[in-house]
């Protein structure tokens, strides 16, 4: 009685964790991508700040085209007084499918003062294997494999060029399943108004988008709070360009910042860029 009365426990918590899964996967918003899907080749440069005191460092954005594909490429290193406190550099490389911004490949590589981590994910219809390594500076390297089996997902850089697209109307709510690097969450962007921003000596119209992120257990799919981050809230440009100008993060360590410093729009050769080989990650054996 004692092993069956366990098997019913076990069977009713199963049966709720889908419950819950099933509950919020219903309000996530459809894959087709809104009528502003055009991507104009570009270089964005970003000044990051930190407590709005010092500036603590510089990343940069490349979109171009890639055949079928969308490859954006991006770039966040500490600087000055900040890196001595924490040094850190990250690269990224993100393949999306042109026709509906679909994330298909994400290569991430990141390094602090203590490990480098390298991440490569497949992003499939109905699942996403995310192979993981870590270099501590001392001790051994551990490489891993991972599946989720829930999809399709955004990654990164995706979810941005996919909220992009959509209308956009004040009060809009636009709910995706991201996975930035080796853990899949919830987001959820919401349009809170119109504001105008200073860029360039001119003030420029802007979309003002709250963030909110839960955490997503890879097996089970149940959400949790995501602790490190309270608030965020990004500011794109309102006109065709739909470009991030601003954004503002409340996270563990303190207040962040990002704010736009230079638009390079690229034509030519300059906006044509090769894929990455191999784009594939071998899932990991079946245990049985």
């Amino acid at each position: 009685m004692t092993h069956r009365l366990l098997l019913l426990i076990c069977f009713l918590i199963h049966s709720m964790v889908g419950a819950q899964a099933q509950d919020w996967t219903k309000g996530l918003t459809p894959g087709t991508a809104g009528s502003h899907l055009s991507v104009p080749p570009c270089e964005l440069t970003y000044e990051l700040g930190w407590n709005n005191v010092i500036t603590a460092g510089k990343a940069t954005l490349t979109v171009r085209e890639a055949g079928d594909f969308w490859r954006a490429d991006a770039t966040a290193a500490s600087t000055g007084f900040a890196r001595t406190l924490w040094k850190y550099d990250c690269e990224m490389t993100s393949i999306m499918h042109q026709g509906d911004l679909r994330a298909h490949f994400l290569q991430h590589s990141e390094t602090d003062s203590s490990e480098t981590c390298r991440y490569r994910v497949s992003f499939e219809r109905r699942r996403v294997v995310t192979e993981t390594l870590v270099q501590p500076r001392k001790g051994a390297t551990a490489v891993s494999t991972t599946l989720c089996a829930y999809g399709p997902m955004d990654d990164l850089l995706s979810v941005i060029l996919y909220v992009r697209s959509l209308e956009l109307k004040n009060g809009q709510r636009i709910s995706r399943v991201v996975q930035p690097w080796d853990k899949p969450y919830l987001t959820t962007f919401t349009v809170q108004g119109r504001e105008a921003l200073n860029f360039g000596g001119k003030s420029r119209p802007c979309i003002k988008v709250g963030l909110q992120i839960r955490k997503i257990d890879r097996s089970t799919l149940a959400l949790s709070a995501y602790k490190k981050m309270k608030t965020a809230t990004i500011w794109v440009s309102d006109d065709a360009l739909r470009v991030p100008i601003e954004m503002h993060a409340d996270i563990f360590v303190g207040y962040m910042s990002a704010r736009l410093s230079d638009i390079k729009m690229l034509q030519g050769k300059t906006a044509v860029a090769s894929l990455p080989t191999p784009m594939t990650v071998k899932p990991p054996p079946v245990v049985r």
